[in-house]
């Protein structure tokens, strides 16, 4: 597996502060929402690095570590994550695509029962 960084990060908030966060990132920070639904804001700064934002209520069933997970970036998200079943590791889902970003994602519990992420960027 090669990691080339942690690319992908996620963090969870209160419905006001999960607001007062986007209107943070948008308005300081200059970035703008590459996509938005209901309790999601998603951000892409220009070295590839996604910024998420939910509320609670939007976080998938698997959960996000009470409120922060990151995730690693790999150059072959299928060898990653064969490489992390073989080591005793629980893949969460399927390996999910965005062909219009070329991106590709799935989580997986580590030790303790904490969530992360592998990405690939092609």
């Amino acid at each position: 597996m090669n990691v080339q960084g942690i690319t992908w990060h996620a963090v969870t908030l209160e419905p006001e502060a999960f607001e007062a966060t986007k209107q943070l990132t948008i308005q300081v920070l200059g970035l703008q929402p590459m996509m938005e639904f209901e309790g999601v804001a998603v951000f892409s700064t220009s070295n590839g690095t996604l910024l998420e934002l939910y509320t609670h209520q939007a976080v998938p069933p698997f959960g996000y570590n009470g409120n922060v997970a990151f995730g690693f970036r790999v150059d072959d998200i299928e060898v990653a994550s064969q490489q992390l079943e073989a080591a005793g590791y629980e893949l969460l889902g399927e390996i999910n695509r965005v062909p219009e970003m070329n991106y590709a994602y799935r989580h997986f519990r580590g030790p303790g029962g904490i969530i992360y992420g592998l990405n690939e960027q092609r």
